[in-house]
């Protein structure tokens, strides 16, 4: 996967264009830059240049995996904010890749 390093501080989800070999998940850290936002400056230019992003989110967060067999299936946590305690945490994007079947896809 292409992704711009400059981005690596924000949620990504993406599979290549042609033919799919594999899947990354990059992750932003749950509290690098403060508190975040749905999008940050570019967020759009980023997107439309790169359209093996399946997913982008500015909120700071992590991914959850979980492995079977089968597939492979990432959640995408986030809080609203990280500066104060007592942020809830929810579920932004859900993915699964499958065995057999190379992309990422949304559940």
């Amino acid at each position: 996967m292409s992704r711009p390093t400059t981005r690596s501080s924000s949620d990504f989800a993406g599979a290549l264009a042609s033919p799919v070999v594999g899947t990354e998940l990059v992750s932003s850290s749950i509290t690098s830059g403060g508190d975040g936002s749905e999008k940050q400056n570019g967020s759009d230019t980023v997107l439309a240049e790169n359209p093996h992003i399946r997913f982008h989110n500015n909120r700071r967060g992590y991914v959850s995996t979980r492995f079977t067999a089968d597939r492979m299936e990432a959640e995408f946590k986030v809080v609203p904010f990280v500066k104060q305690p007592g942020a809830p945490v929810q579920t932004r994007g859900r993915f699964v890749t499958e065995d057999r079947r190379p992309g990422l896809r949304p559940v």
